[in-house]
């Protein structure tokens, strides 16, 4: 039967039918295009106020949490009252229950010129369409895509109208050509960085904007705001009684986002789950992305929440006591910091110079990220827990107005200043 097939095999390499038609399979699964780039092309538009364009992704209900939503809120708190704004959607057209929370804004197709005060434009179906430019357009940016589309919109309007390039500004959340292995898209993603003409940086926590000017990028002005304990968290926690505390860990588990560690932490919870024969007493919730359960070992499940609503959430961490939220970037990332000012100890990473062991005492932030050293950690978490039940309420915060609803955005008044006399 061997000798029967090998010989058969070796007839086929000879026919040219064969080899054709293996090369136009491999040919079909080639890609030859960079898919977030498709040009956003440009076209005169008959009017010239003043509007303000936020480039996003998506405003779909799927989507508009995290960094959206953050830079939804930016975009409102932005621009003036009375003053135009267009929200256009790069890769997602919304649907009618998407478009339930933007009563206020139109919705228009990218064939249309016409005016209003607020209005949403999908632009992800755009091959061979064009999109209409003011001279007064200013442009805002979100995703590293968006920028690189909004760049060369500014290039373009910058000729047509024959004056100086308006200053873009792009809204900085991670630093994004990390989120990609070496490759096209990690170059395109730092291009965005790159750009030579006037670019104004808003970045999501000092941190990052620290990050990324020590790596040499520079920018025409620079801001950053520091994060703040979700408002309907924040009610909860006032709320809570935290003194319940069970044998219960909470990790941040999205295993399609690398940069969360997803299968560092199951490596770390299967050495920890054979440690010590009382964990088995315990509780591994996983929180953010819904992934089938998971066994670990001498009868441990890891039992998958999911992304649950922010009350669910606030339930959850109102009882557990240990958490393990790792973020492999510069950005501190949210869930640490809610689930230490919930009481719970946590285990978070480092990152070049991000300690979140600085900002809260309920944090431990591990150098040398390995699955030992997590489960190290771990057990002794635990094993703090069960020696005192109020051990994580003692801990303090070192951010203040992390607990505090500010004003996220106070300098937005120096941004506006640029397009606004």
């Amino acid at each position: 039967m061997s000798t029967w097939f090998d010989k058969l095999l070796r007839i086929a390499k000879k026919s040219e039918l064969v080899k054709k038609t293996y090369q136009n399979v491999i040919s079909s699964f080639v890609q030859t295009h960079v898919g977030e780039i498709t040009p956003m092309q440009p076209r005169p538009s008959q009017h010239n106020g003043l509007r303000f364009n936020l480039l996003v992704p998506s405003i779909n209900k799927e989507h508009l949490f995290g960094g959206i939503s953050t830079a939804l809120k930016f975009f409102e708190r932005l621009v003036p009252s009375g003053v135009e704004k267009r929200i256009i959607l790069t890769d997602a057209a919304p649907g009618e229950d998407d478009l339930q929370t933007f009563t206020e804004y139109k919705l228009l197709t990218c064939d249309s010129d016409e005016t209003h005060l607020s209005l949403i434009v999908p632009f992800s179906d755009r091959y061979q369409k064009t999109i209409p430019v003011r001279a007064n357009d200013v442009f805002i940016t979100t995703a590293w895509w968006t920028a690189y589309g909004a760049q060369r919109i500014v290039e373009w309007q910058s000729r047509h109208y024959n004056q100086d390039p308006k200053p873009i500004i792009y809204f900085i959340q991670d630093y994004e050509p990390c989120f990609y292995p070496w490759s096209s898209q990690s170059v395109l993603a730092e291009s965005t960085y790159k750009y030579t003409g006037p670019q104004i940086g808003v970045f999501n926590t000092s941190l990052l904007r620290d990050y990324v000017l020590r790596l040499g990028y520079r920018f025409t002005e620079t801001y950053s705001f520091e994060p703040q304990l979700n408002s309907e968290l924040l009610r909860h926690l006032k709320q809570a009684n935290l003194k319940n505390k069970k044998r219960k860990i909470l990790i941040y588990g999205r295993p399609s986002v690398p940069r969360n560690a997803f299968t560092l932490i199951m490596e770390a919870l299967r050495i920890w789950a054979w440690k010590n024969e009382s964990f088995r007493q315990w509780e591994i919730l996983s929180v953010g992305e819904k992934h089938s359960d998971i066994e670990i070992g001498n009868g441990i499940i890891v039992r998958s929440k999911g992304k649950m609503t922010l009350s669910e959430y606030a339930a959850q961490l109102t009882e557990a006591s240990v958490g393990v939220s790792l973020m492999i970037s510069p950005h501190p990332s949210y869930p640490p910091l809610e689930m230490a000012h919930f009481g719970m100890m946590v285990i978070t990473n480092s990152f070049q110079n991000k300690d979140l062991s600085e900002w809260h005492d309920n944090i431990v932030s591990i150098q040398d990220l390995t699955p030992m050293k997590i489960a190290e950690q771990l057990e002794e978490l635990c094993l703090r827990f069960e020696r005192d039940h109020y051990i994580g309420l003692t801990g303090q915060t070192r951010i203040h107005s992390y607990l505090q609803e500010n004003d996220l955005f106070p300098f937005v008044k120096n941004i506006i200043k640029n397009y606004v006399v």
